[in-house]
């Protein structure tokens, strides 16, 4: 039996992760919550499908540079940034990098839902 997709979740604002994890739990997603980059490496398997949901500004190692150590290391997981403070040259990076979206916050549920929903596929 292969498991469902799992939308993995990095934000280091407790608020913040809570709430998104609580939102997608009601839409009926499996959702894997971690608070820092370097919790979800030491976790992630990567034979389990699923998507990122990042946040960019993150203590510890940040969400771009978690992004560059995915694709050194060929992990070919669908990646959506989140930021509630991305500049232009973030966006470029993060979309040179292949990420599937990058939303501004606040972002309203039904788009961030939509926008999981499509990575998932």
């Amino acid at each position: 039996m292969v498991a469902p997709p799992t939308v993995f979740v990095i934000d280091d604002d407790p608020s913040a992760l809570r709430s998104v994890c609580a939102l997608l739990t009601a839409f009926g997603m499996t959702v894997k919550p971690f608070d820092s980059a370097e919790d979800f490496l030491a976790d992630y398997d990567e034979l389990q499908p699923g998507c990122l949901l990042l946040d960019v500004q993150l203590q510890g190692i940040g969400g771009l540079d978690l992004l560059r150590q995915l694709r050194r290391n060929h992990l070919d997981l669908s990646v959506i940034v989140i930021s509630g403070n991305a500049d232009k040259q973030v966006v470029r990076t993060a979309t040179e990098l292949g990420v599937t979206e990058v939303l501004h916050k606040p972002v309203q549920p039904h788009d961030l839902v939509d926008v999981i929903q499509r990575a998932l596929g």
